[in-house]
């Protein structure tokens, strides 16, 4: 396991010795502790003018950038996927996903 960072700790004072502990429940390095347990961060890299056209376009579908683009990644994947699927001859995709053989 990694070992703590700066901001995972607390200095406090107990019976006049300094020992450390983690934040509170609520705690800003809690919170962060939480999330890189629990998400991978991906950086997006566009041209200039392709933010404002993405931010608009997650606002007018009622969605956050993360969540739009997030969306449109896991759309294009099911797509290459149900494409990959066709071109095999006598596979045919059933219901649940799962591919099998024409007889």
């Amino acid at each position: 396991m990694d070992s703590p960072k700066r901001y995972d700790i607390i200095p406090i004072r107990v019976n006049r010795k300094l020992v450390l502990r983690m934040g509170g429940k609520t705690s800003t390095a809690s919170k962060r502790k939480w999330n890189n347990e629990n998400y991978e961060y991906t950086q997006l890299v566009t041209q200039k003018g392709e933010k404002e056209r993405i931010k608009q376009a997650a606002k007018q579908a009622g969605q956050s950038v993360n969540a739009y683009v997030v969306e449109a990644v896991r759309r294009r994947i099911e797509q290459e996927q149900m494409l990959s699927a066709s071109d095999t001859p006598g596979v045919v995709k059933n219901l649940e996903g799962h591919n099998d053989p024409v007889e």
